[in-house]
């Protein structure tokens, strides 16, 4: 079976990657903290003998990207490139993990793989440079890669506190104190949720299929605004809601196109929205 490395691999995303991908008898290996993807040698010396790689290593939370430019491009650029410096030089796959909120309001619709970009804070603007740099790579050294541009992500992990900047565990959280809740702008706001359990099964077909040298959008298929998390969050329990003004870098809509991750990944989301947020609701109570 296949030698894999997963950068992040102790994170939301990752932890649960790397246990579907060992459940399949894949042999995986994490790369996170301690050691660091801006360090060269590590990162080459794990790099090394692998067949894959799945980089979900970044600076992801919005709010701090947002204050720490220069922290976000050592992380998020000068680390992809090291990464994909290592690939090159070892022969092996990135499957580099990009989002689809490189589209941001968006400029043509449904967002597909080929559509102009619009990202508009500074995490997305990251991930844009790091697929050109990827890119980049492809062209000059024949990288072997794939660009995934994943939705925003929901559902339980391995531990409570991951992600919990996340508007929905945000709001669920209240539900469960039965508290207010807060909504920045007027909470029309649209995104493509997706629940944990339907991405890693999405990122393990990448595998599964051999798909070499291709953008794919693997994100939900119900745009579902900010309003309605909402009020699923008041039936839940939450005591009512009030709204903030709006963040400086948010966009209002998404409209993301999965033909391309049907047709080459035989995947499509499983988990309503409605039930996932239930199930996600219950494991945060139960813990």
């Amino acid at each position: 079976m296949k030698k894999i490395l997963v950068t992040g691999g102790s994170g939301y995303i990752g932890s649960k990657l790397i246990l579907a991908l060992e459940k399949k008898g894949y042999e995986v290996e994490n790369f996170d903290k301690p050691r660091d993807i801006l360090n060269k040698k590590e990162i080459e010396e794990a790099i090394k003998g692998k067949d894959i790689v799945y980089h979900l290593a970044a600076l992801a939370e919005l709010s701090y990207t947002d204050v720490h430019p220069e922290e976000t491009y050592d992380v998020n650029i000068e680390g992809a490139n090291n990464i994909c410096k290592a690939c090159v030089k070892h022969n092996v796959t990135l499957d580099f993990i990009s989002t689809c909120c490189i589209y941001g309001n968006p400029l043509e619709y449904p967002s597909i793989e080929d559509s102009l970009i619009n990202p508009s804070d500074t995490y997305a603007m990251s991930k844009a440079s790091g697929e050109y740099l990827v890119k980049m790579w492809g062209l000059s050294r024949g990288l072997k890669y794939n660009l995934l541009r994943i939705g925003t992500v929901y559902g339980q992990s391995i531990k409570k506190e991951m992600r919990s900047d996340m508007c929905i565990q945000i709001f669920l959280d209240a539900a469960s104190k039965k508290e207010s809740i807060e909504i920045t702008s007027d909470g029309k706001q649209a995104r493509n949720f997706i629940h944990i359990d339907d991405l890693v099964r999405g990122l393990v077909a990448v595998i599964e299929k051999e798909v070499i040298g291709e953008t794919i959008n693997i994100a939900g298929k119900e745009k579902i605004s900010i309003n309605d998390i909402a009020n699923l969050a008041l039936e839940l329990g939450a005591t009512d809601m009030k709204y903030t003004p709006k963040r400086k870098d948010d966009f209002d809509d998404q409209d993301v196109c999965l033909d391309k991750a049907k047709r080459l990944l035989d995947w499509e989301p499983e988990i309503k929205f409605r039930d996932g947020i239930k199930s996600f609701y219950d494991w945060i109570c139960s813990l």
